[in-house]
């Protein structure tokens, strides 16, 4: 009898592509439910059978996850536009009540799906935020706000022959990042030689880290939990510092006050009007650069058997990909 595959939405992205490779390893046939002309042809080299489609259309939904063993429902959507918050809507709250949907229909009995940090809440200073920190409801980024409701679509659906685990990624760093994910841009950005940053402390983590914690959380995991996946906490001028030294290019890192943030996102989102591009600073990323975002993966690690390698490990694998590809310049 035919083995019943595991299916993975937003298997061309960043996490996705490195799960589907997890999985792959482990000897698990894989079936990816992709957006089309998301450049889905290696998948199908790799041994893998490609659906196409959109986690917003129901019935698509439904059809890919037919007789699948487990369901990650990876795909997400990230934008700090406001205009972009019916999209954000539409994937990350609605994405997830499609994959509800399609598991029940489909006779699916695990259902991991991909939320965030964002999800959780960022805290103050270097105080570790765990799984436990209550949704204070001021967290009105569109980003956070639609990854926290589409997590709690996804725990709440959690019983009556599914059980449904969450996993809550950090900022995603590592090698085979093409396009490249918000994290990996970053990296490039301070790889080659940014000087500034302000004095937040964030969260990072690897994403082969993560694809483990995704496999991981559809073992052990408990029915409607949720499973921080959390590297290392950095203030970023050390983080900055990190991946210039990473890259040949070590170099003092200034410190700007927090206050200088909404006023620059204001002045940059104008430029960019003006030029009729997207602004690279938005006024919710200002926002969310006013609170620490330093996380515990504890649980991961107790209850799932989780870990993290070094996050220097992961910065220079992440670069010397980077530089590998061209994708740093001289």
């Amino acid at each position: 009898m035919k083995e019943r595959p595991d299916l993975v939405t937003g298997a061309t992205g960043f996490v996705g592509s490195h799960l589907v490779k997890a999985l792959l390893r482990r000897g698990r046939p894989v079936r990816a439910f992709v957006r089309p002309g998301t450049g889905a042809e290696h998948l199908a080299s790799l041994g893998v059978e490609v659906v196409p489609g959109d986690v917003t259309d129901p019935d698509g939904y439904i059809a890919a996850a037919d007789k699948a063993a487990r369901v990650f429902h990876v795909a997400g959507f990230v934008s700090f536009m406001k205009e972009e918050r019916p999209r954000l809507e539409a994937v990350n709250e609605g994405g997830v009540r499609n994959a509800v949907k399609a598991c029940r229909a489909g006779g699916v009995e695990t259902l991991v799906v991909t939320s965030s940090v964002a999800a959780v809440g960022g805290g103050h200073g270097p105080v570790e935020v765990d799984e436990t920190r209550p949704w204070h409801g001021d967290e009105s980024l569109g980003y956070a706000a639609t990854k926290h409701a589409g997590e709690a679509v996804a725990l709440k659906a959690s019983g009556k022959g599914l059980r449904v685990v969450c996993v809550n990624p950090s900022i995603v760093l590592g090698p085979d990042d093409p396009r490249p994910s918000a994290g990996g841009a970053y990296v490039i950005l301070a790889a080659k030689g940014l000087r500034w940053s302000v004095g937040m402390i964030q969260g990072f983590v690897d994403a082969r880290d993560v694809a483990e914690g995704h496999i991981l959380a559809a073992e052990k995991g408990k029915a409607g939990e949720r499973y921080i996946l959390n590297g290392a906490n950095l203030r970023m001028a050390e983080f900055i510092k990190t991946c210039r030294e990473a890259a040949g290019r070590p170099g003092k890192v200034f410190t700007l006050p927090r206050w200088v943030l909404p006023p620059a996102a204001v002045l940059a989102e104008w430029w960019s009007d003006k030029r009729g591009i997207a602004p690279n600073f938005t006024r919710e990323q200002a926002r969310m650069a006013r609170r620490d975002a330093a996380f515990s993966s504890r649980k991961a690690q107790v209850e799932l058997g989780w870990k993290a390698r070094p996050l220097a490990d992961t910065v220079k694998d992440t670069v010397a990909w980077f530089e590998r590809n061209r994708m740093l310049g001289p």
